[in-house]
C-alpha cells in the first residue's frame, strides 16, 4: 500500500495518551522499511532520506492562493511543498512530533490505564486523540484477553491480525509471549492503581465466599465494599485465591488476613459478611480477636460480623422446600427426561398446543443449592401440567408425572415463595445500596410465614413450622445495624423502625427496643 493510502487511513486513528503507564520490556520495531528504492531510472539519485513517506500531499491556501502543502499524517501539521524537493524542514518537524515518536516506539514504550481521574472511581473510559500508537494497540489487546477471559493465542489467529491489519496497516503482529507479559503489566498497573484508591477510603467492608470446584480444588473470593471521596459505592474483587483444605476457620481467616496485608488495609475494615457455616463463624471471630488486640475495630466489633441475609433466606426457603421433596423429584426427572430428546421435547409441546397452553414458556431444570431456580422449575412446570399428565397417558416410559394432590401442593408452595423471590431480588442487588432495605424486606417475609403457620391448612401450616424456626434463629433479634441503616435513609428515617417494631415484637417491648436503637 503506498504511502498516501496509509496516511488515509491514519487520518482517522486514535491514540489513548493520558494516564498513567507502564513501560514495555520490548522494544517496539520500527514500522518503517529500512530499505531505500531507487527513484527511478539512470540518471536519477536514490532518496536519501524516507521522510516524505510519513507526510501526505494535499492542497491549500496560502498568502491568497492554492498550493500543494504536505501533512504529517500523524500530528496533521502541514509545510508548503518545497518546489526543489528538498526535506530538510521534513525531517526537522519528525524529530519534534510527539505523534510521530510514540507511533514508532523511539520514545519508552508505555501502556496506559486511564486518566489520572480514575482516582476518583474505579473504571474510567479513555480519550482518544492523535494518531497509531503501537504501544497502545498491545495494551488494548491485553485488557481485551483479560476482561473476555481469552486464550493468549488469540495474537496467533489468521483472522484477528488481518482485522487488526485492515484497520489499520500500521500495525504489526505481537507473539503470544509478548502480550502474556503485557497482560500481568496491566494485571501490576491496575493493581497499584487499586491500592492509590482504597488508601483514601477510611472504612472498607468485606464480603467472601467459598466453594470446590469440579476438580475438588477450593476457592475464596473476597470483595471490598467502600464508598469513595465521592460518595458513591463501589466494589473490587480484591482476591480470587485457593483455599488449601481444610476448609476450617483458621485457614479461611489465614487467606483473608493475607489477602488484606498485601492490600495494606488490614486496619480498615468495618465489617465482613459470611455465608451461615460454623467454619465462617470461627473465621469471624479470629478476626475479631485479631482487630481487638490491635485496638483497631470500630464501634468496638458490634457490627463486625454480617450475616448473609441472601443465604439466610435460602436456609429457610429449604426447609420449606423439604416438604414437597418427592413432587420436585419428579418434576426435575421429568424434565430431564424430555430435554434429553428434541423428538420427545417436540411432541411434548404439541401436546401442550392441543390442549390449548402457550409455549412461550421453556423448561427448565434446577440447581438443588439455589432455590430461586427450583422456584423457576416449578413455575414452568405448573405452566405444563396438563401437558404433562397428557404426555404420561402417551409415552410408558414417563413415569414422573406428578398426582394431583402433589401438584396442587407444588402450587401453593410456589406461591408462598413468591414473596422470597421478591426479597431476594432486592438483596442480591450490586448497582444500589442494600442494607437500608433489609428492616422492611424482613418483615414482610415474617409476616407471610406467621400467615402461613396460623391458617386453616394444614399443609402450609405444617410446612411453615420448620420456616418459622430458621427464621426465629437468625431474626428473631432483629440486628440493630439494620434498623440504623434503615433510619439514615431519607424516605424512612425513625418511622419505619418504629412501624416495622410493633409488629415484630409485643407493645410493651417495642418501646425498648426502640430506645436502644436510638441509643
Amino acid at each position: 500500500m503506498s504511502s498516501h493510502k496509509a496516511s488515509n487511513v491514519m487520518e482517522n486513528s486514535v491514540e489513548l495518551s493520558d494516564g498513567e503507564s507502564v513501560e514495555l520490556e520490548d522494544e517496539m520495531k520500527d514500522v518503517r522499511d529500512q530499505s531505500s528504492k531507487d527513484v527511478g531510472a539512470k540518471g536519477k539519485r536514490k532518496n536519501a532520506s524516507d521522510a516524505k513517506e510519513h507526510f501526505k500531499d494535499i492542497e491549500g491556501m496560502y498568502k491568497g492562493k492554492m498550493v500543494k502543502k504536505k501533512q504529517c499524517i500523524y500530528c496533521k501539521h502541514s509545510y508548503v511543498a518545497n518546489s526543489s524537493g528538498t526535506t530538510t524542514s521534513l525531517t526537522r518537524h519528525l524529530k519534534d512530533c510527539t505523534y510521530f515518536q510514540k507511533a514508532q516506539g523511539n520514545s519508552k514504550g508505555f501502556i496506559n490505564f486511564g486518566s489520572n481521574r480514575s482516582d476518583k472511581t474505579v473504571f474510567i473510559d479513555e480519550e482518544s486523540s492523535g494518531g497509531f500508537n503501537p504501544m497502545k494497540v498491545r495494551e488494548l489487546i491485553a485488557k481485551l484477553i483479560i476482561g473476555h477471559e481469552l486464550p493468549f493465542s488469540i495474537v496467533d489467529y489468521r483472522w484477528f491480525n488481518q482485522l487488526c491489519k485492515y484497520l489499520n496497516p500500521l500495525f504489526q503482529k505481537v507473539s503470544r509471549s509478548t502480550i502474556t507479559r503485557d497482560c500481568i503489566k496491566v494485571v501490576n498497573v491496575e493493581r497499584e492503581r487499586i491500592k492509590k484508591i482504597l488508601k483514601k477510603v477510611d472504612m472498607i467492608s468485606l464480603t467472601s465466599d467459598c466453594w470446590t470446584s469440579n476438580q475438588t480444588i477450593g476457592y475464596m473470593c473476597l470483595t471490598a465494599h467502600f464508598v469513595d471521596s465521592d460518595w458513591k459505592l463501589q466494589k473490587l474483587i480484591i482476591g480470587f485465591n485457593e483455599l488449601a483444605p481444610p476448609h476450617n476457620g483458621e485457614v479461611i481467616s489465614d487467606g483473608i488476613l493475607e489477602c488484606l496485608i498485601k492490600w495494606g488495609i488490614q486496619d480498615k475494615i468495618g465489617t465482613i459478611t459470611l455465608d451461615n457455616a460454623t467454619n465462617n463463624d470461627r473465621a469471624a471471630m479470629f478476626f475479631k480477636n485479631n482487630f481487638q488486640g490491635k485496638g483497631k475495630l470500630h464501634f468496638e466489633g458490634l457490627f463486625f460480623h454480617v450475616r448473609c441475609c441472601a443465604h439466610i433466606l435460602n436456609l429457610v426457603v429449604q426447609d420449606g422446600l423439604g416438604t414437597i421433596e418427592a413432587c420436585l423429584l419428579k418434576i426435575r426427572e421429568g424434565v430431564k427426561y424430555l430435554r434429553k430428546s428434541p423428538s420427545r421435547l417436540l411432541r411434548f409441546g404439541e401436546i401442550a398446543i392441543s390442549l390449548g397452553i402457550s409455549t412461550h414458556r421453556s423448561l427448565c431444570t434446577d440447581v438443588k443449592t439455589r432455590w430461586n431456580s427450583t422456584h423457576r422449575m416449578l413455575e414452568s412446570a405448573i405452566h405444563y401440567k396438563r401437558a404433562f399428565q397428557g404426555y404420561a397417558l402417551r409415552d410408558s416410559n414417563f413415569i414422573w408425572s406428578p398426582a394431583s394432590d402433589e401438584w396442587d401442593r407444588a402450587e401453593k408452595v410456589c406461591k408462598l415463595l413468591e414473596v422470597f423471590l421478591k426479597a431476594t431480588n432486592l438483596f442480591s442487588g450490586t448497582s444500589y445500596p442494600t442494607s437500608n432495605l433489609f428492616l422492611t424486606e424482613i418483615f414482610k417475609v415474617k409476616k407471610e410465614i406467621y400467615n402461613v403457620f396460623i391458617s386453616d391448612d394444614e399443609f402450609l401450616s405444617g410446612m411453615s413450622v420448620p420456616m418459622y424456626e430458621k427464621f426465629e434463629k437468625y431474626w428473631g433479634e432483629v440486628s440493630v445495624l439494620m434498623s440504623i441503616a434503615s433510619i439514615l435513609d431519607p424516605r424512612f428515617k425513625l418511622k419505619s423502625v418504629t412501624w416495622t417494631f410493633e409488629r415484630l415484637y409485643p407493645m410493651e417491648e417495642c418501646s425498648s427496643r426502640v430506645e436502644e436503637v436510638k441509643s
